[in-house]
Parts: C-alpha cells; sequence; structure tokens
C-alpha cells in the first residue's frame, strides 16, 4: 500500500542549514543545466547545498543528504528523463516529501525536456521504475504522483534555458520572503531572554508597590476628612 502524503496537524522545525537542495540527476544534467542553476543561485548569494562540496569526504552519502534536505528550506526536485533510473534520486524524492509532510518544507518540481504527465502518471521515461522491493517502489510511486501534482516549472519548447534559470531563481527567491515575512519572531530553537534576579526582584517590589498604591490614597483622604471634622466647632 503506498504511503500517505496527508498534512499532518502539527509541523516541528528544524534549524535550517542551507535555503536550497536540488535533487537531480546526475547522468542528464550535472554538467549543463544544473550546474548553470547552481551558478544563478550562487550569483544572488541563495545558499543552495553542493553534494561535490558540502558532502565531507569519507562520509557516507544516504545520512548526509538526508539530513541536508531536511535542514533545506525549499527543495527543487529537477525531474529529467533519467531521473526515475536513479535509486538515488528516487529515494530523495521521498525524503522531500517526507519532510513536506513533516516540515511544510516548500518544494518546486522542474519539469526539464519531460512533461507533467509523464511524472504523474509514470508513463513514457517514468513507466519503469528500478526493481526492489513492493514497498520501496510503492513509495517511490506514490512520490512521484505528489510531486507532479503541485504546481511546477516547465521548460517549454525553443525556450533559451538561461531564461528558463532565471524564472526557476526568480520563483525561488519569491518562496524564501514569502517564508521570511511569515516567520514567527521567536524561533522554536531560540530561548526566551533570562531575567536575572535583581531585576526580578525589583519589578516585584514595584508592581507591590502599584498594587497598594490606591489603599495609601484612601487612608490619606480618610484621615483629611477627620482632621476636618474635629476642627468643626
Amino acid at each position: 500500500m503506498a504511503p500517505s502524503f496527508a498534512p499532518s496537524s502539527s509541523t516541528p522545525k528544524l534549524t535550517n542549514e542551507y535555503e536550497v537542495f536540488v535533487s537531480f540527476r546526475g547522468a542528464d544534467n550535472r554538467t549543463g543545466f544544473t550546474s548553470h542553476l547552481f551558478a544563478a543561485l550562487d550569483r544572488k548569494t541563495i545558499h543552495a547545498y553542493k553534494d561535490d562540496i558540502n558532502l565531507p569526504r569519507g562520509e557516507k552519502i544516504g545520512p548526509e543528504l538526508f539530513k541536508a534536505i531536511e535542514t533545506s528550506r525549499i527543495a527543487v526536485v529537477v525531474f529529467s528523463k533519467k531521473y526515475a533510473t536513479s535509486d538515488w534520486c528516487l529515494d530523495e524524492l521521498v525524503k522531500i516529501m517526507e519532510c513536506k509532510r513533516v516540515f511544510n518544507q516548500r518544494v518546486l518540481p522542474v519539469f526539464y525536456h519531460v512533461s507533467q504527465p509523464e511524472v504523474l502518471e509514470q508513463k513514457g521515461n517514468f513507466a519503469e521504475l528500478r526493481n526492489g522491493p513492493e514497498d520501496k517502489m510503492n513509495g517511490w510511486r506514490a512520490a512521484l504522483t505528489e510531486a507532479a501534482n503541485l504546481e511546477g516549472l516547465h521548460l517549454e519548447p525553443k525556450r533559451p534555458e538561461s531564461e528558463f534559470i532565471e524564472e526557476i531563481v526568480e520563483n525561488i527567491l519569491k518562496k524564501l520572503n514569502e517564508e521570511s515575512s511569515t516567520a514567527p519572531s521567536l524561533r522554536q530553537n531560540d530561548a526566551p531572554i533570562p531575567h536575572n534576579d535583581a531585576s526580578s526582584g525589583q519589578n516585584t517590589t514595584i508592581n507591590a508597590i502599584a498594587d497598594w498604591t490606591p489603599f495609601f490614597f484612601f487612608l490619606n483622604f480618610f484621615s483629611w476628612v477627620r482632621g476636618c471634622l474635629l476642627r468643626v466647632p
């Protein structure tokens, strides 16, 4: 049975280490389209995870990639012709959709020389997935369907890729700005500013005086009236 990607009632937060994680098939476009995309992100000072730079030597690929996905504000999924031929890409996609469900992560699908229906209905280049356990393959299919149902960007025929990349970057900037404008003033991992003991004691004394002020006023007024009455012959 395919896993459900229904939104959760609570959305826990993680500390964001990266602004963008890009999931792509290296055999398709590492030295072409995605390299230009990373360069465009750099020009806009958007901090993106890069496995050839941010992945420490000697570290296991899986856990490090999953951690990078979890700590990214936005995930960009570049669906290309060979995307579904990679177990790594499909596993990344499952993780991305999990983070969307659990952490409310933003996900931007990019359809690069493939159509949305191909991914959505798993036909054409996405008709045959890699062999694997049935539950794993069901998870891949569910993630592909869920991601393809999201609003994404499409490379139209004969459109210059440079213009398409600019559109992607502008879309990412818009999403980052939307997140910043709606972010709470106090982050979950930030602790409230503590008050020292002296300040707390001073505040307590001031509050106590304020509470007794009406009583002192009434007492003084009563004494004044009593003095006036005693002076009457």
